[in-house]
């Protein structure tokens, strides 16, 4: 459980500064990461931080694919670390 956890960390810290390199990016006007990567990495554990990262930087709050499937993808891997524990 412990190495779960560790990788589900990981990919959040992973997911964060993806976002906040991708709002770095818009600002600047240079190669940004695309909301397929992005979506993609929440759908793999990272939902939770992205969604706090998405409101602490102002960064895709407008777009409502994010708004909608960050919680949601955040409370799907917290019913499956529920399952696990239990």
């Amino acid at each position: 459980m412990e190495t779960v956890f560790t990788l589900w960390l990981m990919v959040n810290l992973i997911g964060c500064f993806m976002m906040i390199i991708d709002k770095h990016n818009a600002i600047h006007k240079k190669k940004r990461i695309s909301e397929k990567t992005l979506i993609l990495t929440s759908c793999f554990g990272g939902a939770l931080f992205m969604w706090i990262t998405m409101y602490l930087v102002h960064h895709k709050t407008k777009h409502l694919h994010f708004v909608i499937l960050f919680p949601l993808f955040t409370i799907l891997h917290l019913m499956i670390f529920y399952l696990l524990l239990r």
